[in-house]
């Protein structure tokens, strides 16, 4: 029986993205283990607990390292296949030091988390990427500037294009009008409804849709962000300083996706990079406008893009949006109907 190590840095990459890719595998008599922050239950994965820490040179960073190449020896995987900028390189380097020549790594890249602008920032992250790149048998990527930054500096021995891990439509189904109209007049349904979706952090760059909510002439929008994290209370108390807290909502965690994204008109996202937003593909499927920084991943899903921390432009692009009709605008490419066994053949998962 083949054996497949998959790691990422927390277990909801699993919950969001991998797991109609696991039971494919257990389907075809793979044995899978998960290795990750927190904890991962499917019937028939054997998971392991990791202590990542987001700061990649942090020492406890380090003893994951170790910790991994000890399960990799002991279990003698055929392959590790690795997800995001933190696991990729710590499971990667994991493999190199269980000195297993036999277990393949497979790399599928979330969005890097640089440009190849030359900054020291990036010359940083492409120096960790450079170090296991030899060790990398296939990469898989999902933007056309990942796909060039990849294929310049060689990332890995094969580099394959995915069109996402999947959007799974039943997810996402139609709603009663009742429904949404229930969800809009939590907020005003004679507003425009604006909504930023995901953690509260540097990287997603929640205060520059605040700034360009508090530029608006306009008064009939509100502005709602669903989503936790290290900013939030930073982003809370930034309202109240620009003076736009009654008409923000800050609905933290929220399990109700599917309905917010109907019940609202338009979906912004500030971030600073992305590999291919999950969060954006949801609204578009849902029928939202949606309005996008200029970087990579939100480039390859819509034209509507502004320049990054462009509050102004910003700003001037939310004064024409209007409430429409919500009807699907992703392209079926990206649904997991479509992508599912196209993706399983890319990343070599019938093994």
């Amino acid at each position: 029986m083949k054996k497949v190590l998959m790691a990422a840095s927390e277990s909801s990459h699993f919950k969001n993205f991998h797991i109609p890719y696991i039971k494919r595998l257990l389907g075809e008599g793979v044995e899978v283990h998960t290795a990750s922050n927190g904890e991962f239950t499917l019937d028939g994965v054997t998971h392991t607990r990791l202590s990542f820490r987001k700061k990649l040179l942090s020492p406890a960073n380090v003893a994951v390292i170790f910790k991994l190449a000890k399960l990799i020896r002991r279990e003698r995987y055929d392959a590790v296949c690795t997800n995001s900028t933190l696991a990729g390189f710590a499971g990667r380097m994991a493999v190199i030091l269980s000195g297993r020549g036999r277990t393949e790594c497979r790399h599928i890249c979330h969005g890097y988390l640089f440009d190849d602008d030359g900054s020291m920032r990036s010359r940083v992250y492409l120096m960790f990427e450079k170090l296991v790149r030899k060790r990398t048998a296939l990469l898989a990527v999902m933007n056309a500037d990942d796909l060039r930054i990849a294929e310049k500096y060689r990332l890995g021995r094969e580099i394959v294009f995915l069109d996402g891990m999947g959007l799974d439509e039943e997810k996402f189904p139609p709603l009663p009008a009742e429904e949404i109209s229930r969800q809009r007049a939590r907020f005003g349904a004679e507003n425009t409804l604006f909504l930023c979706v995901g953690e509260f952090s540097p990287r997603k760059n929640q205060s520059a849709v605040l700034r360009a909510f508090a530029r608006l002439k306009r008064t009939d929008c509100r502005l709602i962000f669903a989503g936790g994290g290290e900013l939030l209370e930073e982003c809370a108390a930034l309202a109240e300083t620009l003076k736009i807290a009654e008409r923000t909502f800050f609905l933290g965690h929220c399990s109700e996706m599917n309905a917010l994204y109907r019940a609202c008109d338009c979906l912004i996202s500030a971030s600073r990079y992305e590999g291919l937003p999950f969060n954006v593909m949801e609204a578009l499927y849902c029928g939202e406008t949606v309005l996008l920084s200029d970087v990579k991943g939100n480039r390859d899903l819509s034209d509507s893009v502004y320049p990054y921390n462009g509050s102004a432009e910003l700003a001037a692009l939310m004064e024409t949006v209007k409430p429409m009709p919500h009807e699907n605008r992703l392209p079926e490419r990206y649904l997991l109907s479509r992508c599912l066994e196209k993706n399983a053949e890319l990343l070599r998962y019938k093994l």
